[in-house]
Parts: structure tokens; sequence; C-alpha cells
């Protein structure tokens, strides 16, 4: 009896351990996580600073990144792109009397006279080289029907791309109490803008002409303003586009955008105390980023794995295994980590969207997010290809296994918390041993015995028997 109560104690301790080995585990990957690190950034002049990444809005770099500033001419990033979107590069533009003279005589022109006419693509080139401001009020004149209509349309799109702390109160930046912005909202009105190639064109353009007018006789020779456009005393090469601003009020605002490989930059330097240091903060920002970080096609690593974790594509459906690749994920998902870490290190979480939700035309049936010390580092839509809802429906409903035969509702969003499956088969296995181990020392011991002792007794009753029998 003393022997079997050791035995099932030590096989109780054994397994009370098994039990908590997967949470001490887990432990250690908590601590190695607490350890890691996001990249320190350089100290910049700027009182405001940021470093987005373009294509997925990762913040790279902040400083001071919601607070408010006067934003100067960098303004008028948001006046071309609600432009671009509000007109056609051919249409003409007639300058006002109030445009010429509603502005600063003594701020940045290009000398526009009353009744003078203009394209809108001439208007825009104006605007984001030379920062005209009569061009700019011009513009918001024929586009919004009134500046104060333009203006509106202007704090409308701010808003609708996510800015929170932004308030225009004209289309030029000229100097205005209410007339405020952050450098956050500014790299996301900045990433909205250079996803139109019209502006992004325009953006990184060094050199322009007008040609002469109905009222201007000679040629007006363009040039934009930004030193590493220009290439000019402050370089950097990668840089493909940017916008200047200066006011006593706002000193010296910047935006600059400049791409390596597939890794595009946004930088935003507000309130710099002079013309050198914004360039110089500039330039240590994308030496940050590109140093630091790096981008990864999601195509290229996660098809296979979207498919494996897709619900309508499974090895009991012939129509559509995973051998024929009927879903990839969208070329331009793009994740993006800091050197330190790996493409392993990211938190994935896949969603695929009911059918009902999916519209003829639209192949996308899903999305593949990223996450990384809780931040979104990149994301890519689920695409099926050459896809028909009908066709769609129907295939994923011809499957062989019925429990995989659900209809579109119950389709949840995965993820890919992999370590379950491995502790549950630990456990498993570490019970399987156990109970092993307690039949071998414990009950086949104990059966041995209690076999032995039915086979005395019946021996005693058979000689009972043979005694009885021969008296």
């Amino acid at each position: 009896m003393k022997r079997r109560r050791i035995t099932l104690f030590s096989l109780l301790l054994l397994f009370v351990s098994s039990l908590f080995s997967p949470i001490i585990a887990g432990a250690a990957v908590s601590d190695v996580q607490k350890t890691s690190s996001w990249p320190v950034g350089p100290n910049v002049y700027a009182e405001g600073a940021i470093v987005m990444e373009a294509s997925t809005g990762l913040i790279l770099y902040e400083k001071n990144i919601d607070t408010v500033y006067y934003p100067a001419s960098i303004t008028k990033i948001l006046t071309a792109l609600v432009a671009i979107e509000n007109s056609s590069m051919g249409e003409i533009v007639t300058f006002s009397r109030d445009a010429i003279f509603n502005v600063d005589l003594d701020s940045s022109r290009i000398g526009i006279d009353v009744g003078e006419q203009l394209t809108m693509q001439q208007c825009l080139y104006a605007i984001l080289l030379e920062s005209a401001n009569e061009v700019s009020y011009g513009v918001a004149e024929h586009v919004g029907g009134t500046v104060e209509n333009f203006v509106r349309m202007m704090n409308d799109k701010a808003k609708s791309i996510g800015a929170k702390n932004t308030n225009f109160t004209n289309p030029h930046g000229l100097p205005d109490d209410n007339h405020y912005t952050t450098p956050y909202d500014m790299a996301l009105i900045t990433r909205e803008a250079m996803k139109n190639e019209t502006f992004r064109k325009i953006f990184g353009t060094r050199t322009y002409q007008i040609p002469p007018t109905n009222i201007q006789e000679e040629t007006r020779y363009l040039r934009n303003h930004h030193r590493f456009v220009l290439k000019q005393q402050y370089r950097y090469d990668d840089c493909i586009g940017g916008k200047t601003g200066y006011t006593n009020k706002a000193r010296f605002t910047l935006v600059s955008v400049a791409k390596r490989g597939d890794l595009e930059l946004i930088a935003v330097v507000m309130r710099d105390d002079s013309t050198a240091h914004q360039y110089t903060d500039t330039q240590a920002l994308f030496d940050f980023g590109f140093d630091n970080f790096s981008i990864y096609p999601i195509n290229e690593l996660e098809t296979a794995g979207v498919l494996e974790e897709s619900p309508m594509f499974t090895k009991y459906n012939p129509l559509l295994s995973d051998t024929e690749s009927p879903i990839v994920t969208d070329e331009n998902g793009y994740l993006v980590l800091p050197n330190t870490a790996s493409f392993k290190d990211a938190e994935k979480e896949i969603t695929f969207y009911p059918t009902t939700e999916i519209h003829e035309g639209n192949n996308v049936i899903g999305k593949i997010s990223y996450t990384y010390m809780g931040k979104y580092v990149g994301g890519a839509d689920i695409l099926y290809k050459n896809v028909d809802i009908a066709t769609l429906e129907t295939k994923k409903l011809n499957v062989k296994n019925p429990a995989e035969n659900t209809s579109s509702e119950n389709i949840e969003t995965k993820s890919t918390g992999g370590l379950y499956p491995i502790i549950l088969g630990i456990i498993a296995g570490i019970l399987v041993v156990i109970f092993s181990l307690y039949y071998i020392f414990v009950e086949r011991p104990r059966l041995q015995r209690r076999k032995a002792y039915y086979r005395k007794r019946a021996n005693r009753r058979m000689h009972y028997n043979d005694d009885y029998l021969d008296l």
C-alpha cells in the first residue's frame, strides 16, 4: 500500500508539472517580447516631426505628432488634391480681382493679372512648385464656387482620411489663428495625395513652363522650391517629391517623400528653426527609416498560408483544391518590420467575408492583417481569381465533408494561434504516458495480485472437496 501511494503521488506531481510547463514557456515568450524595442530615432531640431511608411500608414518615428502647429504653404498639398479630384486638367481658370488682391502682395506669387486664364494643370504646377498664393485662391474660387465652400471641401476631405486635429480657413496657408494642423494629419494628407498619379507627377517635378497666356506675352518659368527635389545645395537622391512652407508664425515646415525599392517614406517636420535644419532633420529621418526597417510583399509570403486558412478551399473539395491556387493575396499589400524582427514575429489575422458582402466584379473575398508590438504593420486583400458570386457560392457549398458545408454567415475570422494545438498535443501525450505508467506500476500489479488471490482460493476449495470425497 505504501509503495502504491508513493507511485500515485509521483505520477500526480509529474502531471501537475506538465500542466504548468506551457505556462512557463508562454511567460518566457512574453518576456522576450517585452525586452524587444522599437528602433530609436534621431534627435531633430523641429518641434514636431513624423516618418510614416506610405503603403501601410505605419508610424516609424514620432515627435509631438498630435501637437497643433501652423502649416504655412504645406496647406497647398490638400488644396491641390481637392482641386485634382474635382476638376479636369484642361479646364480654364479665369482669375478674379479678389484672387489677385485678397492675398498678400508680398507673398509667393507668379504675377497673375485680373482676367488672365490658365489651364487647371498649369495652375497645379504653379501651386505645388512656386507655391503661388494668388493661383491657389483662383483655383479655390473656380472649383468651390467660393473660397469658403472650397475650404469646406478641404476640411471634409481631411476628416474623411482620418485627420482629427486639422482646421483650414484658406487654400494657401497664409497666417490665420484658426488655420492649423499636426505632423500626423499632414502625413495622412500627403499619403492620400500620393495615391493620385497626377498629384504624384507634379509633386516630384523640378521645373515647368507656362507659355504665353491671353494677357502675359512671356513664358513663365517655374522651379520647385524643395531643395531635395531640385537636387541643389541639399541632396537626398531617393526624394521623389516635397513641399516647403514658411511664415513668421509657422516657422519652417517641410513635407518630403522618398522611395527606395518598395519602401516609400513620408517625412513631415513642423516649426523647425532654420532652412538648413529642416533639410538635415528630414535627411536624418529618412536615413533612420531606410536603415532600420524593411518591407516585404505579402503575396510572395502568404498565398499558401491563406489557402490553409480558407474555409472554402479544402482537401474535401475537388473543385477548390489548394494545388489550383484559386486565391491569392493582392500584390499591392506589404508588411513593414524593424530589421531586428523577422516575418514570423508578426501576428497574423485572416478574415474571410460572407458571400453576401462580395459583389459582382469585385474579387476581394477577405483580408489578411499583421501586427507587431501592438502596431498595425501591414495587410493585403485576399483575392479570388475571376470571381463569380454564383460560382463562388456553389463551389463553397460543394464539399464532401459535411462538417465543412457551412453557410456564409458562419464564416468567422481566423487567426494563426498555432501554439494551442501543440500545447494540447503535448498535454494529451503526457496524459497517455501517465496513464500508461499508472497501469504498468499500479493497476497491472494489483490485477495480478487479485488474480493470484482467486487462484489460491480456488485451489483451497478444490482441496477441500477432494478431502471430503476421500472420507
